[in-house]
């Protein structure tokens, strides 16, 4: 069996090839984390006992360079869990392949962070929302008699409420610069590609190029997708 470092090189090569998250060992991050520790306290010790010698130079240099591929690996495949919580939040799929548990407890925090970020701060983003409070009632005036006994007979019945209207707005136009997760607009399901240029609500546009993953354009009639 090839030994962790060179399995390293191997998943830092597959995570950079996939568009997704590469599949790993679901033992991944305490397996590294275990043999980059081993490897540290034998290069340590090897420096301590003869300073100068070749074999705890090694040691340290494959410690270091074990680090840095570790790291491009984590690195990696959290910008992508970022980015697939980011894409749930504005309607994606909320499913992530090949995730570790701990990059899918990462996900779950995201995502419920964007989503009390969007109810609390721009309510207005939320498809349902009214853009009306209705005004508190004001309370009776106190009558300076013994309250007279209902009128017999069954109960007023209340008006229906109306239901909350739809959020309306002008559309924006922008550029998608990378591929991305498909993302729902409306009832229609739109896939991100580079270099195709949207029209989209004014708030899912700025959402986007928030995120970089679009750039704003004047309004035209090339490859436009409603």
């Amino acid at each position: 069996m090839p030994d962790h470092f060179t399995l390293l090189l191997e998943w830092r090569r597959n995570e950079a090839a996939a568009r997704g998250l590469a599949k790993l060992p679901h033992d991944f991050y305490p397996a590294t984390t275990a043999y980059l520790a081993d490897v540290r306290r034998s290069y340590e010790s090897e420096l301590r006992e003869n300073p100068s010698g070749r074999k705890g130079e090694i040691s340290r240099q494959t410690y270091q360079r074990a680090s840095q591929v570790a790291r491009d690996i984590v690195e990696g495949r959290v910008q992508k869990t970022l980015s697939a919580a980011f894409q749930a939040s504005v309607g994606g799929a909320r499913d992530l392949p090949n995730a570790l548990n701990e990059e899918r407890a990462l996900f779950d925090e995201v995502l419920a962070a964007l989503l009390t970020h969007r109810r609390s701060s721009a309510a207005y983003l939320e498809p349902t929302w009214s853009g009306s409070v209705p005004p508190a009632p004001h309370p009776a005036p106190p009558s300076s008699g013994p309250a007279s006994p209902p009128p017999a007979g069954p109960p007023p019945s209340l008006p229906a409420a109306p239901p909350a209207a739809r959020v309306s707005g002008p559309l924006t136009y922008v550029r998608i610069l990378k591929d991305g997760r498909p993302i729902e607009v409306g009832k229609e399901t739109i896939d991100l590609r580079a270099d195709d240029v949207l029209s989209l609500p004014s708030e899912t546009a700025k959402l986007l190029v928030d995120a970089k993953v679009a750039e704003l354009v004047a309004p035209g009639p090339a490859r436009t997708v409603t």
